[in-house]
């Protein structure tokens, strides 16, 4: 929930000065905030892959497990900042005389850097100036030191033996209301042991391997007051946002006494799509004097971004299994490395 504000309130600073109702200008504020928001939108995905498993053992029939998890998807480097070049916008240019310059994405570092916009409204000029958003980066290296820069998500599941050697998986969270924020969640998976077909693996008790394929899907809306905002006025805002995710995977694991060690190649693919939807109404400036300094400019549904985001994936993890209770922690190597680590209660 707090991350999803943290990406509100980001999101909608930019639309203060961006929300103008004409096309020029909304393209450029898609193809900013896109940047901007781009970390986060991929890593999300990479997130929602992330956590089925911990073994490759299945449960025994109606055996089941629930369980919790912290997904962190590691944020490379070059995905914290983005080039900003005045060529590649018509209303949006640097101010102090820079034709390009390095801008902090939503997990990137700070931002002083200016920036000016200038639009035709009926035949008349407006503009405006705003300060490029910073990013939560310093932040978070300041305050979850022990981790690297990366986009969190924390992953409740249910696990049960169906039928022989095969586990359906299930996350869900219906989708609740609390203080302006909206979110649900439904994921579905199936995991399937194939280690007794293999005669080879019959001989070696401790190996287990098995197949899994899962799909999964969340949604979440963020509903600010704007009716009194001096920047900005609508009675409507709302930011949605919504993920997709598929994955498929061979896993293997090797258990000795309480410790196991688990591994996986996979495939990944995913779409995110954030939207800040409804009516807004925003004031930029003129050059003629009072009362016509100022011009209202209106925008409905003003910004739309998709991300895409594919690959293979690698994990390798291990296990501690203490009679019902089972602590696991993993790293997984992809386009975004991840860190997943949690705790299960299982009954076999």
């Amino acid at each position: 929930m707090k991350k999803m504000v943290l990406l509100m309130l980001a999101a909608f600073g930019i639309v203060q000065v961006h929300a103008q109702g004409i096309a020029a200008a909304t393209a450029d504020a898609n193809k900013f905030v896109g940047n901007y928001l781009q970390p986060f939108g991929e890593g999300e995905i990479y997130n929602m892959s992330r956590g089925w498993f911990s073994t490759a053992r299945a449960h025994k029939l109606l055996g089941f497990d629930v369980s919790v998890s912290l997904q962190a998807a590691v944020v490379p480097s070059d995905k914290q900042s983005f080039t900003f070049n005045n060529a590649d916008y018509s209303t949006f240019k640097l101010n102090g005389g820079a034709t390009s310059a390095s801008l902090p994405t939503f997990m990137g570092g700070s931002s002083s850097q200016s920036i000016h916009v200038n639009v035709t409204e009926n035949g008349q000029q407006a503009y405006t100036d705003f300060t490029t958003p910073s990013g939560i980066g310093t932040d978070f290296k300041k305050n979850i030191s022990f981790l690297p820069v990366s986009v969190p998500l924390p992953v409740a599941q249910v696990g049960i033996g169906i039928f022989k050697h095969t586990d359906l998986k299930v996350r869900y969270f219906p989708k609740t209301n609390l203080n302006n924020v909206s979110m649900g969640i439904f994921g579905v998976g199936l995991q399937h042991e194939f280690s007794n077909y293999l005669p080879f693996i019959k001989k070696v008790p401790f190996l287990h391997l098995s197949a899994l394929a899962a799909y999964s899907h969340l949604s979440a809306d963020y509903y600010p007051d704007l009716t009194n905002s001096t920047n900005i006025k609508s009675n409507n805002a709302a930011l949605q946002y919504a993920i997709s995710s598929y994955t498929v995977q061979a896993i293997a694991s090797a258990k000795f006494s309480i410790l196991e060690i688990y591994t996986a190649v996979g495939y990944n693919s995913g779409k995110s799509n954030i939207n800040v939807n409804g009516t807004y109404q925003a004031t930029l400036y003129t050059n003629f004097p009072p009362p016509n300094n100022t011009v209202a400019i209106n925008a409905t549904d003003p910004l739309a971004m998709s991300y895409t985001a594919s690959g293979i994936s690698n994990t390798w993890g291990i296990r501690l299994n203490l009679t019902i209770l089972k602590i696991y922690a993993d790293y997984t190597f992809a386009k975004y490395n991840g860190i997943g680590a949690g705790v299960a209660l299982a009954f076999r």
